[in-house]
């Protein structure tokens, strides 16, 4: 009973008589049986390379003369590539199985291989490639932006493929991710962004006088940094009140790419203008303050 659910393909392939069919036919014409398709499947196996390497060729020349968005064209020349290197793998797969001898044919069309499929993890292969397209085609993130995966991943976007997305973060540490699996996208290379510097001085500071100061460092970036930057920075004004201080913040808008410098030239700017103007910034501190009682017994012991 159990014999004859077993697909014919596989009884016919696997049975002791036709392994001794081909044993005997290796004996008695070793080229035709063994050298033969071994020179198919290194040929199969050069095919592939070249194929490989002449898609990649065509894709590049093809994107160098388009007028796409670098950071788009990119995208879509690693998926398109993407896409090219599993069907050209496909195909020389079954290739090479035709020419060992083992028809595919019959696994393809059955009914088996669809259990298998799901056996494997198809689904999740469908959700991957589904949610990879819809992170092309809602224009989520791009090749060389750089963006924040899951509230925990954060780096530049290298490759957004058929199933999986490459990140490399700052470290450079590259993280393989699953289509399906990136749920949140933030984006920190969309047309603009605002660095702010929050910056916090004791109480004892002359409020008016730093707010000035402030001021003044923001014109200075503001003329040294245009091309970089899409409005000047200003002083937004004491934004909290802490334990240690007044805050101020200093904010401005800028190209994506400037983010992160324009943040750190103000950062040295505040600290190298407050150097010179000798003003503090502000540190944890505690002040002691003893009661009347104890500041006279104290003072009785040291006339003492």
């Amino acid at each position: 009973m159990l014999y004859n659910q077993v697909p014919t393909f596989l009884s016919s392939q696997l049975s002791y008589e036709a392994i001794s069919r081909k044993l005997e036919y290796m004996i008695e014409n070793p080229i035709d049986a063994l050298l033969l398709p071994l020179g198919k499947i290194v040929l199969i196996i050069f095919l592939t390379y070249f194929s490989l390497r002449l898609v990649g060729k065509v894709v590049d020349k093809i994107f160098s003369i388009s007028a796409i968005d670098t950071n788009k064209g990119l995208t879509l020349n690693r998926l398109i590539k993407s896409v090219a290197r599993y069907a050209i793998y496909f195909i020389s797969f079954l290739t090479i199985l035709i020419n060992i001898g083992l028809d595919p044919t019959p696994v393809l069309a059955g009914a088996g291989i669809l259990g298998l499929a799901i056996g494997f993890g198809a689904q999740n292969l469908v959700r991957d490639i589904i949610s990879g397209f819809f992170l092309i085609f809602e224009n989520q993130m791009e090749v060389g932006n750089y963006v924040e995966v899951n509230g925990k991943i954060r780096g530049t976007v290298e490759e957004i493929g058929l199933r999986i997305t490459k990140i490399r973060e700052w470290n450079q540490r590259l993280h393989y991710l699953s289509n399906g699996e990136i749920t949140q996208v933030t984006n920190y290379s969309r047309n603009q962004m605002r660095p702010l510097v929050s910056i916090t001085v004791p109480y004892e500071a002359d409020l008016r006088r730093t707010e000035k100061i402030l001021e003044k460092v923001c014109q200075e970036i503001g003329q040294q940094y245009a091309s970089e930057l899409l409005e000047k920075p200003s002083v937004y004004g004491i934004t909290s009140i802490e334990n240690g201080g007044v805050q101020f913040t200093v904010m401005a808008l800028s190209i994506p790419e400037s983010y992160w410098l324009i943040e750190r030239v103000l950062r040295r700017a505040i600290i190298s203008a407050f150097d010179k103007n000798g003003i503090e910034i502000a540190y944890p501190r505690r002040v002691l303050q003893p009661s009347e009682s104890l500041a006279s017994l104290l003072i009785e012991n040291y006339k003492n």
